[in-house]
């Protein structure tokens, strides 16, 4: 009987980790080092964030070593970035 409440508080408290995970929300300055580590820029020249459908995406402007400017779009909840507007 006190193995089963142990493994039901166990399990309660593993979904209870796995639902404040999976609620987390990339910020600003995470969106900008995704960014920075994947393209390398030479400078990020503005981070701003937009609504797109009610999902919080950060949109980055930045500068490329080749001279070249680049407008990605990072959404917060997958944190996965995409060269078209969202």
């Amino acid at each position: 009987m006190i193995v089963n409440k142990l493994r039901l508080l166990a399990l309660i408290c593993t979904l209870s980790f796995i639902a404040n995970v999976a609620a987390y929300d990339v910020n600003e300055r995470q969106a900008s080092k995704l960014v920075q580590s994947k393209y390398k820029a030479q400078k990020l020249l503005k981070v701003e964030q937009i609504n797109a459908g009610g999902t919080k995406v950060f949109k980055v402007k930045m500068l490329l070593k080749n001279g070249r400017l680049k407008t990605v779009y990072v959404n917060s909840k997958t944190s996965r970035i995409t060269d078209k507007k969202p």
